[in-house]
């Protein structure tokens, strides 16, 4: 039992004298403080060795503010148009709405709505393909036609879109499988009378899918990479919600040596006093934060939407094993197009500005007078008492983001299998029958709400199949 002056009294704790095997300076935190002994200590106690000391007052403190930046500052996007359609306008409006700002402002917006505009006209075209051009072909779709290729033709699902026993010597793409079939039923078309002995003679195989795991791992792959764009969106209303509402400056003059952590563009007065203008997020009046919600936030999350539906359908068609592989990867390049507008479009000195532009802190009461040592010391000394058996344990280790990006993949793969496959007698998921478009355009409203088919469906000119799955 020691004692130890603090603030003019004398305190207690329970110390016991450190310990060690070997000559590496490694002690454990039980050689030195009794769970819940340590109290108000405001400076190492004598006993503990330094090294350890510093290293928990390190590790405490490094972590404190580690999380701090995590959770605690709201920035832009600094590499896309995004960015740049919601940091110009104000930056414009601190200046006074001057020509050359206001010039800028306008460039941003152009690049901005030319980047939406070739997002959605690729998603719609890749829509148009799986949804009208598809049928015109006959084209069923793809569900689960070869899954279970492995057990085949003794196992379960085992039938083709042609009727037929799939077997792997038998099974082949889209392309392959059709132009097999157009031969068979010409050859039938032009010796009607022999058309028993063409089929036992002429087998166009079966369509089906090569690799039932491959192409779910690709599905997987391919949220994965849209993901960050999907955190960069979240940063975004991040900011619109945490910034200030009122009309604050994004850009302040300061005269004299600046902090050398803040990004500052250094200016030299006449004087030859050292000068500096910072360009930093921050408050914004109400109607730019609707206007940004509503022209930027919405359609940047939609988009995200819409190529994640599209996306997960292009891929769930796809059947042969390169094609799964390059196109998981290949998808992604319709997010990142806002990234190319701003690289080739955006002048230099927008891109400066994007690049060093400050961000907001988000006011912590609890943070305001930071943490002493001793404080640290103690925390952390409680956070390395831990087992298997702590609630803690888990939330640390489970990676919400994780399952969040397996939630999102499997409710698409979900929505593609209920929208265009039924279950078949003998338990397989097959695709549903294949109706005549009315038109090989697809109207805009059934493109806008692909990831709900059920509001605005494409339209059919009659009841006339085109395919349906075999009895």
């Amino acid at each position: 039992m020691g004692n130890l002056c603090a603030g003019g009294e004398l305190e207690e704790y329970d110390i016991i004298p450190p310990h060690s095997d070997d000559e590496t300076g490694i002690y454990d935190v039980g050689s030195f403080i009794r769970p819940g002994s340590l109290r108000s200590i405001t400076r190492k106690p004598e006993g503990i060795h330094e090294d350890y000391w510093n290293n928990h007052v390190a590790a405490a403190k490094a972590m404190t503010n580690l999380r701090r930046k995590e959770g605690g500052l709201c920035s832009i996007d600094h590499y896309s148009v995004y960015g740049a359609a919601v940091a110009l306008p104000q930056l414009a409006r601190t200046a006074g709405w001057s020509l050359r700002y206001t010039g800028l402002v306008i460039r941003g917006y152009v690049s901005l709505f030319l980047n939406i505009l070739m997002q959605c006209f690729l998603l719609y075209m890749l829509s148009k393909e799986e949804r009208i051009m598809s049928k015109f072909a006959g084209r069923p779709s793809l569900c689960d036609f070869g899954a279970q290729l492995y057990t085949c033709p003794d196992g379960y699902n085992c039938r083709g879109p042609g009727g037929t026993e799939i077997t792997p010597e038998r099974l082949y793409s889209w392309e392959s499988w059709s132009t097999r079939l157009f031969v068979r039923d010409s050859l039938k078309m032009i010796l009607p009378e022999k058309a028993a002995e063409i089929d036992l003679h002429v087998d166009p195989g079966e369509y089906g899918v090569e690799s039932y795991y491959l192409r779910m791992t690709s599905c997987f792959i391919f949220v994965l990479g849209l993901w960050p764009d999907l955190i960069g969106t979240g940063d975004m209303f991040n900011l619109l919600y945490h910034v200030p509402t009122k009309a604050m400056p994004w850009m302040i003059y300061e005269s004299g040596p600046t902090s050398s952590d803040k990004k500052t563009i250094s200016v030299h007065a006449k004087d030859g006093k050292e000068e500096s203008v910072m360009f930093m997020v921050s408050g914004m009046p109400l109607h730019w934060k609707i206007i940004n919600f509503f022209m930027i936030f919405l359609p940047k999350v939609y988009i995200w939407i819409l190529v994640a539906d599209i996306g997960i359908v292009f891929l769930l068609e796809t059947a042969s094993i390169e094609e799964m592989i390059v196109n998981a990867v290949a998808l992604s390049f319709i997010l990142a197009i806002d990234e190319t507008l701003n690289s080739a479009l955006m002048s230099p000195m927008v891109k400066f500005i994007l690049e060093n532009m400050e961000d907001y802190v988000i006011h912590d009461p609890t943070q305001e007078h930071g943490e002493s040592e001793r404080e640290a010391f103690q925390r952390h000394v409680k956070d390395t008492s831990w087992t298997l058996r702590s609630p803690e344990f888990y939330g640390q280790t489970v990676s919400l983001r994780l399952i969040l990006v397996f939630g999102v993949t499997c409710f698409f793969v979900c929505k593609y299998y209920n929208d265009n496959c039924a279950t078949s007698p003998d338990g397989g998921l097959v695709a549903t029958a294949i109706h005549m478009p009315k038109s090989s355009e697809m109207s805009f409203l059934s493109f806008l709400f692909g990831p709900f088919p059920n509001f605005f469906p494409v339209e059919v000119a009659s009841d006339e199949t085109l395919w349906e799955m075999p009895s």
